[in-house]
């Protein structure tokens, strides 16, 4: 299994047989609507994603990125919340599915988890399952004794917000958290992209003995990450 981080809390995760989008923020949509440039620079074109399923956790542009969506093919496969699926049909695509809490999908060898998030908006934290592997990822989520049951799944890597604003658990939540979920491997995200809302993901590391921070637009090798634990 391949990780890569493309900001905020976005992914591309590829196995055996899939490839998953996680809320890819790709454009400058942010800034368009509420004044808040990117600070980095999208390490993919949308027009060139190619996945077997994008998963939108929630409806906030960051991570349904309407402008980037926009630019996809209308056949990609979109995976997002009930309030998500309207904007995603205004769009024009015609392959989607509604994730709730508790449901599951599978998309070739991979099965999507929807588990508890508590935001402003819809939301679902995500588990993603193969054969071999188990990664969690919190999406944006406030701090929540539910989430700690994600500890039931045994997850690889977990992939938590640490910027404290806006609706998601600060740094100190988020190691909490994650000693609670048991991660072998505790990643953070949600930082580095905008200014006005962001975080020193060090802070995170510093707190775990398991915490690994994940270099921007590099892929990583789950299994050669879990060896150096």
């Amino acid at each position: 299994m391949k990780i890569r981080w493309i900001g905020q809390s976005g992914y591309v995760i590829k196995t055996e047989r899939a490839e998953i989008m996680l809320d890819p923020y790709l454009s400058d949509a942010v800034n368009r609507a509420a004044g808040r440039p990117r600070l980095l620079p999208p390490p993919i074109r949308p027009e060139e994603a190619a996945a077997d399923a994008v998963i939108c956790t929630h409806a906030h542009l960051d991570h349904l990125d309407t402008d980037a969506l926009k630019a996809m093919p209308k056949g990609q496969y979109i995976i997002t919340t009930s309030e998500g699926i309207g904007i995603v049909r205004r769009l024009g695509f015609q392959k989607y599915s509604v994730l709730r809490t508790g449901e599951s999908v599978s998309v070739k060898d991979v099965k999507i988890t929807a588990v508890f998030a508590k935001h402003t908006v819809e939301t679902f934290g995500v588990l993603l399952r193969t054969e071999k592997n188990c990664l969690y990822f919190s999406s944006d989520t406030l701090y929540d004794e539910r989430l700690f049951s994600v500890a039931d799944y045994h997850p690889d890597m977990a992939f938590l917000c640490i910027n404290g604003k806006l609706g998601n658990m600060n740094v100190e939540e988020a190691i909490l958290t994650a000693e609670k979920i048991g991660a072998k491997i505790n990643v953070p995200n949600h930082y580095g992209m905008f200014a006005s809302n962001t975080e020193d993901p060090g802070k995170f590391t510093a707190g775990l003995r398991n915490g690994f921070i994940m270099e921007y637009g590099r892929e990583y090798d789950l299994q050669e990450c879990l060896a150096k634990v």
